[in-house]
């Protein structure tokens, strides 16, 4: 496999690019992600009734892990409903990783795949009424290990059946992006124990199927707008 190459994982409602290089540190860093998920849950309600509050939270978790956050930063933008949803993201990990770009439409693509949605929308989308709330995350893995994470949550009067992560939304001028992203780099305290335990943790809890590969992305042929 080329050095250059990443693979597609699932981990609860983050979806995750791996280089082929950072594999050593992979399986601690999707057990970290699911596990930050889940104490945020536990510790904040759903991340779709306080976004920012249930991300304090998930960072926070991360951190107890052993992951050092060097930066994060939250931004609202307006949803400019002529922009596809998930291209804030996209642009985000492109300016700081220009190489990703053909793997990140890759990625969209796939994600965008019904089997893959059926799989997601527990954990991005959510509709109450005539609102649905949405909550995205699309993040890198590189050696290090480092992870780029970026997330997004919005209110919209689309229904969810309509809403893939390519979708341009109608918007009014007061809708908001909320927009978060976290560095992190895994911190060298760590221990094998530690690895081992919380792995260890999600299969007692039955939480490790929430971690899904997606395979390996072939940026070629790939037909997502961004």
């Amino acid at each position: 496999m080329s050095k250059d190459a990443y693979s597609l994982w699932l981990v609860g409602g983050t979806a995750l690019l791996v280089a082929e290089v950072a594999l050593p540190s992979r399986q601690y860093a999707l057990d970290s992600l699911l596990f930050a998920q889940l104490r945020s849950d536990k510790l904040n309600g759903s991340r779709f009734a306080d976004y920012a509050r249930w991300y304090s939270g998930y960072r926070e978790a991360l951190e107890a892990r052993g992951w050092v956050i060097p930066g994060s930063r939250s931004d609202y933008q307006p949803l400019q409903g002529s922009v596809p949803l998930t291209q804030r993201l996209t642009d985000e990990l492109q300016a700081r990783h220009p190489g990703l770009s053909p793997y990140l439409q890759a990625a969209i693509a796939r994600l965008s795949q019904n089997e893959v949605q059926q799989y997601l929308r527990p954990f991005t989308l959510d509709e109450h009424g005539q609102a649905t709330h949405v909550v995205y995350e699309l993040g890198v893995m590189l050696p290090g290990p480092s992870l780029d994470l970026c997330g997004l949550a919005l209110t919209t009067a689309t229904p969810a059946t309509q809403i893939l992560p390519g979708a341009v939304l109608a918007s009014s001028p007061t809708d908001k992006v909320d927009l978060r992203t976290t560095l992190a780099t895994l911190g060298e305290q760590l221990t094998e124990v530690d690895r081992e335990s919380l792995h260890a943790l999600l299969e007692r809890k039955q939480y490790a199927e929430r971690i899904r590969n997606l395979g390996v992305l072939n940026p070629e042929g790939s037909h997502a707008n961004l």
